[in-house]
């Protein structure tokens, strides 16, 4: 009789959980998703920045002093994922623009317990806006080079066919 896998270990599951896990934790090298990666890359350049105690090995489990700051901006990044795509997010938080942001979600009185950060909003708005902005030059500049060829190409000489059939002209049309 033969044993039937457990349900985590069929093909299926081990396919969607690849996809949305497919990047590492900085401190364990484990898998993790996007929004926790993001979360922690914040954590870890914040507390760089500002010379605070380094976070623990897992820092963003119950009860660690970490864990709070953890889970709110993995909560606006996993929200801000729904308005642009990962990459625009990653290489925005990694560019000149987030230099001295080092939270997307702040701490807020509310029913969710936190809100966006304006200024972290802004700069990915921005850096969005110009790539998109440099993808439409770089875009405009291909289309713009590949059709002078084609115009060079287009002149043909004619002749009048109304003047008289000279010998020249005979050679002409050889």
């Amino acid at each position: 009789m033969k044993r039937q896998k457990p349900e985590l270990f069929n093909k299926e599951y081990q396919k969607q959980w690849s996809e949305t896990h497919k990047y590492k934790h900085i401190h364990t090298g484990e898998h993790c998703t996007f929004e926790a990666y993001v979360a922690e890359y914040l954590i870890l350049r914040w507390t760089d920045s500002f010379k605070m105690d380094k976070p623990s090995y897992k820092f963003w489990t119950v009860g660690d002093k970490y864990h709070e700051v953890f889970m709110r901006n993995m909560k606006a990044v996993n929200s801000l994922k729904k308005k642009f795509p990962e990459n625009i997010i990653l290489e925005a938080i990694r560019s000149p623009y987030f230099e001295t942001i080092y939270h997307i979600g702040l701490k807020a009185y509310g029913p969710r317990g936190w809100k966006y950060n304006p200024v972290a909003i802004q700069a990915v708005t921005q850096y969005n806006r110009d790539v998109e902005q440099a993808r439409e030059l770089k875009k405009a500049q291909t289309n713009a080079h590949i059709e002078e060829p084609k115009e060079q190409e287009i002149k043909i000489r004619r002749t009048n066919t109304n003047k008289k059939q000279s010998t020249i002209n005979k050679l002409r049309k050889l």
